[in-house]
C-alpha cells in the first residue's frame, strides 16, 4: 500500500521529478546500445501505410516499441501518475511527443492535444490495454480518437530472437536483448465506418492485435 501511495500520490512528484535524470539516462543509454548492436525489421501488411494513424499495441510491447515510434516521431498517451515521470522524460528524449493523461484522467485535454496532432498529420501510440489492465482487452479510446480524426487504427506487435515476457506481470510485459534480431509487426489497418457502432468497432481492433500477436509467434517459431 505504502508503495502505491508513492507511485501515484501528486505530493510525491517532486521525487520522481528529481529521479528522473538519472533513470532516464539510463534507460536512454540502453535502448541507443540495443538499436546499435541489433536489426530491426518493419514487416506486415500494415507496414506501409503512410498516412497518420492511431497505432495500438498490448501494453505487454511498450519497451521496446516506444523506442521504435519514437525513431518514426510518433505521440504517445502516458498515465499522469507521479512514478511515470522518468518514463516521459526517456520517451522525449527517443523522440517521442509525450502527452500525459490516461483517458478518464484529464482526459477532454489530453485527447484533444492528440486529435489536433492527428489532424495536423502527426501519428498516436496507444497501449489499447493500459495503463494497468485488464491485459489483453482492447479499451475504447483509441476507436473515440480515430474516429473523430478520421483516421484508421493499426494494430502493432513486436518479437525478437532473444526476447522475454515477464508471464508474472499483469501484462506479460516483454524485453528485447542486445545483439537482437527484433520484427515489427503492423497488422491492416482497421478503417472505421460512419455507421459502426462502437462495440462493432473495438471487437475489430482486438481482433487486429490478437492477429498481430499470432503474426509474431508465429514468425519468431519459423526463425
Amino acid at each position: 500500500m505504502a508503495w502505491q501511495v508513492l507511485k501515484r500520490d501528486p505530493k510525491f512528484l517532486w521525487l520522481w521529478r528529481g529521479l528522473s535524470p538519472a533513470v532516464a539516462t539510463f534507460m536512454f543509454v540502453n535502448a541507443k546500445l540495443t538499436l546499435y548492436t541489433s536489426s530491426v525489421v518493419e514487416t506486415g501488411p500494415g507496414a506501409t501505410y503512410s498516412g497518420p494513424a492511431v497505432y495500438v499495441n498490448w501494453h505487454k510491447y511498450v519497451p521496446f516499441l516506444c523506442i521504435h515510434h519514437g525513431q518514426h516521431r510518433r505521440w504517445l498517451l502516458m498515465s499522469s501518475a507521479p512514478y511515470l515521470e522518468p518514463i516521459a522524460m526517456w520517451g522525449r528524449w527517443m523522440g517521442l511527443t509525450v502527452v500525459r493523461g490516461a483517458p478518464g484522467e484529464r482526459s477532454r485535454e489530453s485527447l484533444g492535444r492528440l486529435l489536433a496532432a492527428l489532424r495536423s498529420g502527426h501519428s498516436v501510440v496507444f497501449a489499447a490495454d493500459g495503463p494497468a489492465g485488464p491485459g489483453f482487452r482492447a479499451k475504447a479510446g483509441c476507436i473515440e480518437l480515430a474516429r473523430a480524426a478520421g483516421v484508421p487504427v493499426i494494430p502493432v506487435a513486436c518479437r525478437s530472437s532473444k526476447g522475454k515476457a515477464n508471464m508474472k506481470r499483469w501484462d506479460q510485459m516483454y524485453h528485447v536483448g542486445r545483439f537482437d534480431r527484433i520484427e515489427v509487426w503492423y497488422e491492416n489497418p482497421v478503417f472505421l465506418r460512419a455507421e459502426e457502432d462502437e462495440t462493432s468497432a473495438l471487437k475489430r481492433v482486438q481482433a487486429g492485435l490478437e492477429r498481430a500477436e499470432s503474426a509474431t509467434v508465429d514468425t519468431a517459431g519459423q526463425g
